[in-house]
């Protein structure tokens, strides 16, 4: 049976717009998306209102033990942290003492011992350097690495450090990811069809 792929997508300050452009030019694909953000604890989050009016398949907010399915976008609410457990998504609360919020990163390390899809881990713009730890072990465990290019992010310095920590595959525009996920997608696809 053909293998799933995840795109999992972290993004804090800027990182809006950059979503929006991203799924602007996506397309169904029978992949999953899961969106890691930095949120304001106690405000209501609005963004997966925002991203549909952007994207061509389903958004949705992830609930407690939501299971994974093709051709939809899930994003994290506020106030939590995400985790993965096989093809579920699970929640926790955000433990509001640490100040430093890295939902990014915890995401992200759940995601590199996941043995259920291929994996396509993408960093956005955003302030400081969540997500780079998590990244080097997607990338460790066979998953491919996106970075946003510096110069189309409003805040540099996550993508930067993804870049210099040297597991970036890719380094694009977010207009131009949806076209290099289908060109990966592909290749996963080609890979398992030859130790098939």
């Amino acid at each position: 049976m053909k293998k799933k792929t995840l795109i999992a997508l972290g993004a804090s300050a800027g990182g809006t717009a950059a979503l929006f452009d991203f799924f602007d030019h996506t397309l169904p694909d029978e992949v999953s998306y899961v969106i890691t953000t930095h949120l304001y604890p106690h405000i209501k989050s609005m963004l997966t209102a925002l991203i549909q009016k952007h994207a061509a398949i389903e958004v949705c907010e992830v609930e407690e033990d939501t299971e994974i399915m093709p051709d939809k976008v899930y994003v994290m609410p506020e106030n939590k942290v995400m985790a993965i457990e096989g093809e579920r998504l699970v929640l926790k609360p955000r433990d509001l003492d640490i100040k430093v919020n890295r939902a990014i990163d915890i995401f992200f390390k759940s995601l590199a011992d996941n043995r259920s899809f291929n994996i396509i881990a993408i960093v956005l713009s955003g302030l400081g350097k969540d997500g780079t730890k998590g990244i080097a072990a997607i990338s460790k465990n066979g998953g491919v690495i996106i970075a946003q290019e510096p110069s189309s992010a409003k805040e540099e310095s996550m993508p930067e450090s993804v870049i210099d920590s040297g597991y970036a595959d890719f380094v694009l525009n977010p207009k131009k990811m949806p076209e290099q996920v289908i060109k990966i997608v592909q290749s996963f696809n080609s890979k398992q069809l030859l130790t098939s």
